[in-house]
Order: C-alpha cells, then sequence, then structure tokens
C-alpha cells in the first residue's frame, strides 16, 4: 500500500541520517528551547542544525515534529 511505501521511505531516510533532538527550559528567558542535529554520512559527513523556542512546552514538541516531518517530506521528494 501506498503508506507502507511512505513508511519505508521514511525508514530507509532515517537509517542515513542520525537526528538529535536537544529540548530544555530557559529559566532567564523563560522558554522553551530546542535543537535538531541531523548528520548525513554517504561518504562525506554533512551536519545540519535547527533550532527554536517557545513558552509553551507544547508548542516547542509542535515545532520539533513540524521540523522532522518537513525534513522527512524533503527528502522524499
Amino acid at each position: 500500500s501506498r503508506a507502507f511505501v511512505k513508511l519505508r521511505s521514511q525508514v530507509q531516510i532515517l537509517s542515513e541520517a542520525s537526528m538529535k533532538i536537544n529540548l530544555w527550559y530557559s529559566k532567564g528567558m523563560q522558554q522553551w528551547r530546542w535543537t535538531l542535529c541531523e548528520e548525513f554520512k554517504n561518504g562525506v559527513t554533512h551536519t545540519e542544525q535547527h533550532s527554536g523556542q517557545r513558552i509553551y512546552l507544547r508548542d516547542a514538541m509542535d515545532d520539533v515534529a513540524n521540523t522532522v516531518e518537513y525534513i522527512l517530506d524533503k527528502k522524499n521528494k
């Protein structure tokens, strides 16, 4: 099925790259902050970093999820 093919391609992408997500609360800024580092190793190492900050935890988590989905969709095309 189409959903299986999409899931399979996402698993393949994830096996070729690693994503590290850090999430923490900054008391001084009173915000949730996050970083997502993505590293590829296809003979040449390439690193990308994404980051953000939000007042509310749920909003920060949604931003992380949206960023991961964007990265996966971009690689599927």
